[in-house]
């Protein structure tokens, strides 16, 4: 990650207005995505790019590409520009767009989804990704203590379902962490 530490400093400093997720969950997304050795990754919720630059360069190590969902043009803008000027740019498809209407026109099988996006849509993101998850892929779902009261259908169903098995990780605002069993 050291090439990348410029610019994901910077963008650090913007945190609180990009809503941006910690350093420490960065670190531990791509911990997940070496650890499976993901080639496709879904990410929903992209802002100015802090988690793209995170996930792209975990990528670059397997070999995998991602696709990431804003719905705010100016923002997507934002991430293109520091994707290209830490050189991940080719690993990254940016979509703009309604995450609900994005979701649906992936074609890939995905090891890894990370929902970042509006709240209370979470349950829907999942339930059109969950078809092209594939087994023992992963899900995270951010803000989940923070903003928990805004997910209760989301929450309820992760820790409910024979589909997933799912555990809280009190990451900085609290991280839901999906295993896709079948």
């Amino acid at each position: 990650m050291d090439q990348y530490e410029s610019v994901l400093k910077r963008l650090e400093k913007t945190a609180i207005e990009y809503t941006n997720i910690a350093p420490e969950n960065g670190q531990f997304l791509s911990i997940l995505i070496q650890s499976i050795k993901a080639k496709n990754v879904l990410e929903v919720g992209t802002s100015n790019g802090y988690s793209t630059i995170w996930l792209a360069a975990a990528l670059k190590m397997t070999g995998g590409k991602l696709i990431t969902i804003e719905f705010d043009p100016k923002r997507a803008d934002e991430a293109f520009s520091h994707l290209t000027e830490v050189g991940l740019d080719s690993i990254v498809n940016i979509r703009v767009g309604n995450a609900l209407d994005e979701i649906p026109k992936c074609k890939e099988t995905f090891d890894l989804v990370f929902l970042d996006a509006q709240k209370d849509e979470y349950k829907q993101y999942l339930d059109l990704v969950l078809p092209d998850i594939r087994k023992g892929g992963l899900i995270i779902a951010d803000d989940t203590v923070t903003m928990r009261d805004e997910m209760p259908d989301y929450v309820d169903y992760v820790f409910n379902t024979s589909t997933l098995n799912s555990v809280d990780i009190p990451l900085d605002d609290g991280i839901i962490l999906s295993y896709k069993i079948i």
